[in-house]
This record gives C-alpha cells, sequence and structure tokens, in this order.
C-alpha cells in the first residue's frame, strides 16, 4: 500500500536526515555534543487496498530524538509516530496509529549499525462509522 510505502520512506529519511545535520552542522572536537531534535512531516497521496479499491491518505509523521557526537561517532534514538487516515472510493475509511523505535550508531571507521521496531495498527470503518475489520503488522528491522 502506498501508505506503508510512504511510512518506510519516512522512517529512512528522517534518522538519515539527523545524521546529516550532525555531519555537516560543524567541525568534529574533541568534546562530546547533544542534543534533541523533532520533525513533523504531513503528506497525501492514493492508495490501493488489499481488496482493490483506491482511496485517498493523509498521514502525519512525527520524530523526536537524541543525538550524542562522540567525536568519533554518533548515536541516535529516538521514535516517529504515524497517525494517518485512507478514504476508500466506496465510502469506507480507515485509522490508522503506527509508533516506531530507532536507534543507531555510526563510527569515524565508517561502521553503521542500526535497530527499527514498529507496530501499525489499523481499524476499518464503513461509511457510517461501524467497525468493518482491523490489521496490526509489526515489523523489526536490523542493518549492520
Amino acid at each position: 500500500m502506498a501508505a506503508s510505502r510512504l511510512g518506510r520512506r519516512l522512517r529512512l529519511c528522517v534518522p538519515l536526515a539527523a545524521v546529516g545535520l550532525l555531519i555537516f552542522g560543524g567541525t568534529a572536537s574533541a568534546q562530546t555534543t547533544h542534543g534533541d531534535f523533532y520533525f513533523q512531516q504531513t503528506a497525501t497521496g492514493t492508495d490501493v487496498g488489499c481488496d482493490g479499491l483506491t482511496g485517498t491518505f493523509t498521514n502525519t509523521a512525527t520524530t523526536v530524538g537524541q543525538f550524542v557526537d562522540t567525536g568519533q561517532g554518533f548515536h541516535v534514538h529516538g521514535a516517529t509516530t504515524q497517525e494517518y487516515r485512507t478514504d476508500w472510493l466506496d465510502g469506507s475509511y480507515s485509522i490508522n496509529h503506527s509508533p516506531s523505535h530507532f536507534e543507531f550508531n555510526t563510527n569515524s571507521r565508517g561502521q553503521f549499525v542500526a535497530t527499527e521496531a514498529k507496530q501499525d495498527r489499523g481499524t476499518r470503518y464503513s461509511p457510517d462509522g461501524q467497525v468493518i475489520g482491523g490489521i496490526t503488522v509489526s515489523t523489526l528491522t536490523h542493518i549492520t
């Protein structure tokens, strides 16, 4: 589904943007630098459901986290929460809540380790607001 593809892109872009800010934000020093970051992004688009219905979605992703720059590497951890709604052509709609937690480490030797855990829960409603069904998708990603 397009909303889940968008979610994957947002989940990958936000931590990489944080690393970019850290790497290009200043010169390396012997001091440890730490701080907080916050991003919020809203996207809209079309989606095709498992049942073949087409719909339009609005997805707001909010990311909060912390970083530490040791001068020899970075540690970043945080959470992204996506809230999205899809309005299907048959009048039904889906509301999803999708929190994820991530962390990654990188060092001056180019080594990179990242982990993310996510659970996406959604409920689909009939046009008159009755629950039609639900879905839960859990993922765990680890990259070295």
